[in-house]
């Protein structure tokens, strides 16, 4: 496992409930793959930190597909990791917090620090194969990145990012 997934695995072990949406609406979902992947296995995992990765990972574009026979080769491990969240959020897997996720007014402003409540289901038509009980909220305080604590980096408190950020330095030390 890298270590960034290695630090956050162990501090959201024992982490309050908003770390997980934290993790899951500011992580960098091309190089924390390991994190978001971990994070979905776990019935510790929040209901709100599920759904919103669920979303983040692309739920619309997916749910436009009827079935994975039509999903194109390059899609298909993310259609059956989306399907993975989505069966386990239905069957009641996720923990319940006081932590909610709204996908019709996500509080992270994707983009722009300035505009938040982005409206996940309207993309690609809402994704016309997503159930409707993925399209809805999971109550609870609507959280976002503008709520994480100032010091955090990419859904990271500040010592985990201070590691990460000591080992890449090391890596670039090493290269030369």
């Amino acid at each position: 496992m890298e270590l960034y997934a290695e630090l956050m695995s162990e501090y959201l072990k024992t982490a309050p409930d908003q770390a997980w949406l934290y993790a899951a609406c500011d992580s960098n979902y091309d190089g924390n793959g390991q994190l978001i992947h971990w994070m979905i296995e776990q019935p510790a995992c929040p209901q709100a930190a599920a759904l919103a990765i669920f979303w983040y990972s692309g739920a619309g574009y997916s749910g436009q597909f009827q079935s994975r026979d039509d999903v194109p080769s390059h899609g298909k491990d993310t259609y059956d990791f989306l399907h993975t969240i989505q069966d386990r959020l239905l069957s009641g897997f996720y923990k319940t917090t006081e932590v909610g996720f709204n996908p019709r007014n996500d509080p992270t402003p994707i983009g722009s620090l300035t505009k938040p409540g982005l409206d996940w289901t309207t993309q690609y038509e809402g994704g016309v194969h997503v159930p409707e009980a993925m399209k809805q909220a999971i109550p609870g305080s609507n959280l976002g990145v503008l709520d994480m604590p100032e010091d955090w980096v990419e859904g990271m408190p500040p010592e985990i990012y201070a590691q990460v950020e000591a080992s890449y330095e090391e890596e670039d030390e090493d290269d030369e």
